[in-house]
């Protein structure tokens, strides 16, 4: 974040809090912390890497809580544990964007309550045909069709 916003450094005050708290947070990281970060990236893509020897493609939720309304930041627990920030909600999400993985999340479902969950399908390098042709699948086989217009009856 400080890298994609460097050029707002002097307004932060400016960005959202969200925002604004991962670039003070990465503006505390150093060169050792940096280099520990990048390690770990290799080693989680040689562990997906050696997976998917054995598996064609991984499924998981989009997201590991239902929708939830526009004006809360995030949840506040996940399976009955207190979470501490936004990024612990997404982060099954972006771990694999971050390890460079392709990925893509289909409608799956709707909840008792009409709301929709989604499934990621993530595959190894280079298996974006394969992962699109599995989505394409699963919306096909269980379509949820569009959302309620707000307003309309």
């Amino acid at each position: 974040m400080v890298a994609q916003y460097f050029d707002h450094l002097g307004a932060l005050d400016r960005l959202a809090p969200n925002l604004r708290g991962n670039i003070d947070a990465g503006l505390t990281l150093t060169t050792k912390d940096l280099a520990a970060a990048e390690r770990k990236r290799a080693e989680l893509w040689h562990r997906c890497r050696v997976l998917f020897e054995r598996a064609d493609l991984l499924l998981t939720p989009t997201a590991p809580v239902p929708p939830f309304p526009v004006e809360q930041n995030y949840p506040e627990t996940i399976a009955g544990h207190r979470i501490a920030t936004y990024i612990d909600w997404i982060a099954p999400t972006f771990l694999i964007t971050l390890c460079g993985l392709p990925a893509a999340s289909v409608p799956r479902g709707l909840t008792a309550a009409g709301l929709p969950v989604g499934l990621q399908v993530v595959g190894p390098r280079f298996a974006e045909p394969k992962i699109l042709e599995l989505g394409r699948l699963v919306e096909d086989m269980n379509p949820i069709g569009w959302p309620p217009i707000a307003g309309e009856g």
